[in-house]
């Protein structure tokens, strides 16, 4: 499941606008595709806002300072009449401004202090401010049955079930798990058996000792080689016996 979240970036600099583009795109998400809205010209967008509609998962990255007749602040205010749940973001040289913001009940997710000095510095920023807006949007995923949580050390890990092959418990790597998706490969530490407790999907089979399989995503089971191909093409040697689980299932 892939959650598309639209970014507008109102900045007067080009070039900076370009660097917040790069960071977006340069960040990784299981969940979350961020598209980012063409703005032709900030010096129109105050206008194209009284016609604009605003989703709840909307972003807009505002430069408090746009050198016009409107501030990023003016901007921000149109929106929350619009819609009070989108995730507002500012950029600005100087951090006293906060209290202007709060003051005029903006409520942003956060601020970005603007910093030339390197675009590591940009990007670090930008991805960090990312984080809060996928724990944001955690409750558009927990909508949907298919999306289970998953915890990793301190990180949680957001799966939609349709998007998993199997889960194994790695043999050798004690508390190791590896989950095959149609997209990547994760490594989490845990154990299978707990693993399994949270997962009612009827298209998954848990009553294997070290495996979870999709038998949604299964396209060939052969018998006589013990193995499993899923429907993008991979392969999973599980053995005669869990075939013969298997086949009975299917």
């Amino acid at each position: 499941m892939t959650l598309t979240a639209k970014v507008y970036i109102i900045e007067d600099d080009n070039e900076y606008r370009k660097g917040i583009i790069q960071s977006l795109q340069s960040y990784h998400s299981r969940f979350i595709h961020f598209e980012v809205s063409p703005v032709d010209n900030h010096l129109f967008f105050m206008e194209e806002l009284q016609i604009l509609p605003i989703s709840d998962t909307d972003i807009f990255i505002f430069d408090i300072d746009l050198k016009t007749t409107f501030s990023g602040i003016d901007l921000a205010i149109e929106v929350r009449k619009k819609n009070t749940k989108c995730m507002i973001i500012f950029l600005t040289s100087l951090e006293d401004q906060a209290i202007s913001i709060i003051n005029n009940n903006i409520f942003p997710l956060g601020y970005l202090v603007k910093d030339l000095s390197t675009a590591s510095n940009l990007t670090e920023s930008i991805q960090t401010l990312l984080t809060k807006v996928e724990n944001n949007l955690r409750s558009y995923w927990r909508k949907d049955e298919d999306v289970v949580m998953l915890t990793n050390g301190t990180e949680n890990v957001y799966l939609n079930c349709k998007d998993i092959l199997y889960i194994e418990s790695l043999k050798g790597m004690r508390g190791r798990i590896l989950i095959k998706t149609l997209s990547e490969d994760i490594l989490i530490d845990g154990r299978i058996g707990k693993i399994k407790t949270l997962l009612d999907q009827p298209y998954l089979l848990t009553s294997l000792k070290s495996y979870i399989i999709n038998l949604s995503a299964i396209t060939f089971v052969d018998r006589r080689h013990g193995m499993i191909t899923f429907s993008d093409g991979q392969e999973l040697l599980v053995g005669i016996k869990i075939i013969d689980k298997i086949k009975k299932i299917l």
